[in-house]
C-alpha cells in the first residue's frame, strides 16, 4: 500500500526542531494566500498529525495553489524547520497533494500520548473512593455501559479548543479530578458531588461531537443542542434507571451539568448557584484553560512570544529556562 511507504519516512511534528529537514507527509488545515510587505502572495497553513500541528509558510507559489487549498488536505511536504520570532514553523519549498488511499488516516488524527487505560483505571479508582451510596451506584452504571465507557476513554474534550484529541475528554476528566480533590480538602463541599460532577459534567461531548479517521467534527444533535443540554440529559436518563435515587441529589447533579459553562453567554442555561456547581465551573475553566495555553506554546521557544490567534486570544509569552510539557 502506497500510504504504508509514505508512512515510513514521516517527521512527527513532535519530532521537528530548528535546522531539521523536513520530507514527510502532513494533513494541511487553515490553508491561506497572504500577502508580505512586499506585496509578495505567499500560502500560511498548518501542518498536523496525531503528535500536533505547527506553523508552516510557502513562498514562490506554483500555479495550483495559487488560490491556496479549499479545506484540509493531506499533503507531501518538503523544506526545512526553523525559528521565526520566537516560534517553531517550517519553510515549504514543495507540496503535493496527496489522496486518502496515499496515508494511513489514523496517523493524522490527534490523539492523547498518554496511557490511556492508566486514565481510564485512576477514574475508577476514584468512583470506588465514592462514599455517597447514590452517586457510586450511578457512577458504576454509568462506567459499567461498555458502550458508554468506551466513547468517554475515546472521546476528544473538543473539536479544537482544548484537548482536542482521541483520549481528550478522559484526559481533562482526570486533571478536573485531581484538582477537585485537592480543593475538597480546603472547601466545605460536598467531596462526593463534586468528584462525580467534575468527572462526567462534559458527557454530552461524546454526542456532540463525532471522531474517526477522518478527523473531528459536529453531530447534527451538537450543532442544534449543544453538549450541556446533551448531557444533562444523558445524566438523567442514567439517573432514572435508579428508582431510588434521591430527586434532590437529581437536581444538584442537573444543576452541575446546566451550569458549568458559568455564563448564559458561554453556552450555559443557569449560572452555578450551589457551592459544588461553582467549583466544576471554574476547575473545567482552570483545566481548558491551562491546556489552551500547553497546546499554543508547544512549538515556542523559551523567551519567546505566541501569535495572537490562538484560542486564549492573546499573544503568550514563555519566560527563559520555562519547559513546556503536556
Amino acid at each position: 500500500m502506497k500510504g504504508c511507504a509514505l508512512n515510513k519516512e514521516k517527521h512527527w511534528v513532535r519530532d521537528l526542531e530548528p535546522g531539521m529537514s523536513v520530507s514527510s507527509t502532513f494533513l494541511a488545515t487553515d490553508c491561506t494566500v497572504r500577502t508580505d510587505s512586499r506585496g509578495a502572495s505567499y500560502l500560511s497553513l498548518k501542518l498536523g498529525d496525531r503528535t500536533g500541528s505547527v506553523d508552516a509558510r510557502m513562498w514562490r507559489l506554483p500555479g495550483e495553489l495559487a488560490n491556496g487549498l479549499s479545506g484540509p488536505e493531506y499533503v507531501r511536504v518538503e523544506g526545512s524547520a526553523h525559528e521565526y520570532r520566537g516560534m517553531l514553523q517550517v519553510k515549504v519549498e514543495r507540496m503535493q497533494t496527496l489522496s486518502k488511499s496515499d496515508v494511513s488516516e489514523e496517523d493524522y488524527v490527534p490523539a492523547t500520548e498518554k496511557d490511556r487505560e492508566l486514565l481510564a483505571a485512576e477514574i475508577e479508582l476514584a468512583g470506588a473512593d465514592l462514599e455517597n451510596e447514590h452517586l457510586a451506584g450511578l457512577f458504576q452504571s454509568m462506567v459499567s455501559d461498555a458502550e458508554f465507557w468506551e466513547a468517554f476513554c475515546q472521546a476528544p474534550a473538543a473539536k479544537t479548543m482544548h484537548h482536542a484529541r482521541i483520549g481528550g475528554l478522559l484526559e481533562h476528566a482526570v486533571h478536573c479530578c485531581r484538582i477537585a480533590r485537592s480543593l475538597a480538602d480546603i472547601y466545605p463541599v460536598d467531596r462526593d458531588l463534586l468528584v462525580f460532577g467534575v468527572i462526567f459534567h462534559d458527557i454530552g461531548k461524546l454526542q456532540e461531537l463525532s471522531w474517526g479517521r477522518g478527523g473531528f467534527s459536529y453531530t447534527t444533535p451538537g450543532r442544534l443542542q449543544g453538549h450541556v443540554v446533551l448531557g444533562d440529559r444523558m445524566m438523567a436518563s442514567y439517573i432514572s434507571r435508579l428508582p431510588d435515587f434521591p430527586e434532590g441529589l437529581a437536581l444538584q447533579v442537573s444543576h452541575i451539568m446546566l451550569s458549568h459553562h458559568g455564563e448564559v453567554e458561554y453556552g450555559s442555561p443557569e449560572q452555578p448557584k450551589t457551592l459544588e456547581a461553582l467549583l466544576v465551573h471554574f476547575i473545567d475553566n482552570l483545566d481548558a484553560r491551562t491546556a489552551m495555553f500547553l497546546e499554543t506554546m508547544s512549538n515556542v521557544s523559551p523567551d519567546g512570544w505566541s501569535h495572537h490567534d490562538n484560542p486564549l486570544g492573546r499573544a503568550l509569552y514563555l519566560p527563559p529556562d520555562s519547559e513546556v510539557e503536556e
